[in-house]
């Protein structure tokens, strides 16, 4: 298998076992009528791109629960190292150094 592997439906159906060991090692497209339909990877895989989704929220189209709830979550967060760096701007002292 080369590192993408782009085969039919009929040929990953015909050879499951096959593709499906190849997807552990990297992602599998499935085409149909010659169209890419599908791509099979492991599920680790596919947990480490969930990790990276992000979600747009525009608060004007949002229920008053729904802002409140995410107004928790945010405040629930724990902090990424880029952002402790930027504390410092908050500080009440550098407002009136600037």
């Amino acid at each position: 298998m080369d590192a993408k592997s782009k085969v039919s439906a009929a040929e990953f159906q015909n050879n499951f076992g096959r593709y499906t060991a190849a997807a552990r090692q990297a992602p599998v497209v499935v085409t149909h009528y010659g169209r890419d339909d599908l791509v099979v990877l492991s599920a680790a895989q596919y947990e480490r791109m969930r990790a990276t989704f992000r979600q747009v929220v525009v608060l004007s189209e949002t229920s008053v629960d729904e802002a409140a709830e995410l107004i928790r979550a945010l405040a629930a967060a724990p902090k990424t190292p880029e952002a402790m760096a930027l504390d410092h701007l908050m500080d009440e002292d550098a407002g009136a150094e600037a």
